[in-house]
């Protein structure tokens, strides 16, 4: 697979994470966005702290995804989703295994069950909705990216008037 298929593969996933993370229950208070955000970015900093280490992890994605109208699944509905993405540019190909398991075995400590195996994981918790993945992106090197999404919330954490 070359690295614009690579990357939009990565694209596409995190697409079904956000539409698969937006409830039913719209109306419903949720945790704010900050709050969100930052419980993706400790996600994050605990699973580092359980790979092999050294490690380096080098800036991802760390915007915003959105979240759509049940019934207008084209219509964005106010809600985000926080993502927090990190690269492990270091890891050479032959450690990845490694990696990998370590990232399921602190994911699963953390409540999330995996779907899938060998280098590419995807998770889900179901006590709070966020997923998580770890995957192989480019060409030749195959740079492992772990990412954690959150489900969709309401920027202030509840749903605006009107």
């Amino acid at each position: 697979m070359n690295r614009t298929s690579t990357r939009r593969v990565a694209a596409a996933l995190a697409l079904l994470f956000t539409v698969a993370a937006c409830g039913h229950d719209s109306d419903k208070p949720t945790m704010t966005r900050a709050e969100a955000k930052q419980r993706t970015q400790d996600y994050i900093a605990q699973v580092l702290a359980a790979f092999p280490q050294p490690v380096t992890a080098a800036a991802g994605r760390e915007n915003d995804g959105y979240c759509f109208k049940d019934d207008a699944v084209s219509e964005e509905d106010g809600r985000v989703n926080a993502v927090t993405e990190k690269t492990l540019p270091g890891v050479p190909l032959a450690k990845h295994a490694e990696y990998v398991a370590a990232f399921r075995s602190k994911a699963e400590a953390l409540g999330f069950t995996a779907t899938g195996s060998g280098t590419s994981l995807y998770f889900t918790n179901k006590s709070n909705d966020f997923s998580a993945s770890i995957m192989e992106i480019g060409d030749a090197e195959r740079t492992l990216q772990i990412g954690f999404v959150s489900p969709c919330v309401w920027p202030d954490g509840t749903k605006p008037p009107g």
